[in-house]
Parts: C-alpha cells; structure tokens; sequence
C-alpha cells in the first residue's frame, strides 16, 4: 500500500493554517493566501467638457470612449495578474490572478473622478470667436452645394461657428484656419488666402484669415 504524507509532516500556510493536503500551495502559502502584489490608483481624475462632454485625457480633449479610458486606467496599475478588465458600474478594476491551475479575481475600487469644466474650443465658440473665414462667390447653386460639404467636413475638425448670406454669396466663420486649408487641399479647391493679424497670446501673434473661393 503506498504511504501518504502525514498530517504533522504537510506543509501549513501561515495565514489560514490549512493545510496542503486539502488546498493547493504556491511556495510557503495556499493558492487563497498566496501575497500577491498589485498596485492601484486612490481614484482617476479626469476633466469633462459639461457642454460636448469631451474628456481631457493624455494631454489632449477627445470624445468620451470607454475603451480608451479603460486602457489609461490599466496603464495607472501594476501587480502580478494575468487579465484586468475595468467595471463602470462599480468603479472598480477586475484582476485575474493565476497560480498554479487556479483562478482568482480580485476587485480594487478605483474611482472616477469627471470633474465638469468647459474646454478651449466650446469656450471659443460661445464666445464667438474664429480663426478663418470662407467666403464662397458665383454661382449660387454651386456655393450651396459646395456649403454643404465645407460645413460636413469642417465639422469634423473644428466647429462652425456662423455662417452669413451675403448679396455676393456665402460667409462660413470657422474656428481653426488650419482645419480650413486641410479641407480645401484634400478638397483640391483653389482659394485666395489673406491674412490678418488681430493680436497676440502668450508673446505669439493671432492671425485671422481669410479664404476667398470663386465659383
């Protein structure tokens, strides 16, 4: 008959007291007992635009995605886990932790903290303010047509913010001229550009300009 290993001979893990005939053991410890190590943030702090509801995450504004902040979060925690996947519900991070043929999962609170504020470019539009101007001249079919799709792509990059009718076509104030030249080039639209300088910020000059299309 084979012998087994007696009772007072088996290892006993020093926190539960069990022992490894009846639980699995990873070094001097029970699989349940076994110290590992992970570390968590108190909570995440994060700015929310109260008016696009855009977050201000690394270093630049961008559209509130769950994905991307699950992904920061995760990047903000260390530890020796094999999967963590972060719970909006409960504001808390999941950990998988694998020893030996087990599983387990250890939940850490980690609060989100979505501080309301409003961002540069909503500030900038309920202020009025713009960079670029496009004035579209000729054909009144051909400047409503070309309107539509300016506004479609422009709205993407930056934002609108008024557009005016003009006896001698259409005027479309555009938050960032930069937006405005990457349209027209992808576009292919010739433009007149002028530009004028309508102050400074921060020791740079502030330049208003001015794009000129005719159809």
């Amino acid at each position: 008959m084979a012998s087994t290993k007696s009772l007072s001979s088996a290892l006993l893990c020093p926190k539960c007291g069990r022992s490894e005939e009846v639980v699995e053991f990873l070094d001097a410890f029970c699989v349940d007992c076994y110290p590992y190590k992970i570390e968590t943030p108190l909570k995440i702090d994060f700015e929310q635009c109260k008016r696009c509801e855009r977050i201000f995450l690394q270093g630049k504004w961008m559209p509130y995605n769950e994905s991307k902040i699950k992904k920061y979060i995760l990047t903000k925690c260390d530890g020796e886990y094999s999967h963590a996947e972060y719970n909006f519900e409960k504001k808390a991070m999941n950990f998988t932790i694998t020893k030996g043929r087990e599983a387990k999962l250890i939940e850490r609170p980690i609060p989100l903290d979505l501080r309301p504020t409003i961002c540069p470019e909503c500030s900038r539009m309920s202020g009025g303010y713009y960079e670029g101007i496009i004035q579209l001249r000729g054909n009144a079919r051909k400047i409503e047509k070309l309107s539509e799709l300016l506004i479609e792509k422009l709205s993407k990059r930056t934002f609108i913010a008024k557009s005016e009718e003009k006896e001698e076509g259409l005027d479309i104030y555009v938050g960032k001229s930069r937006a405005v030249v990457e349209v027209m080039v992808m576009l292919k639209e010739k433009t007149f550009i002028t530009k004028k300088l309508i102050g400074r910020s921060q020791g740079k000059r502030l330049y208003r300009t001015t794009f000129l299309l005719r159809l």
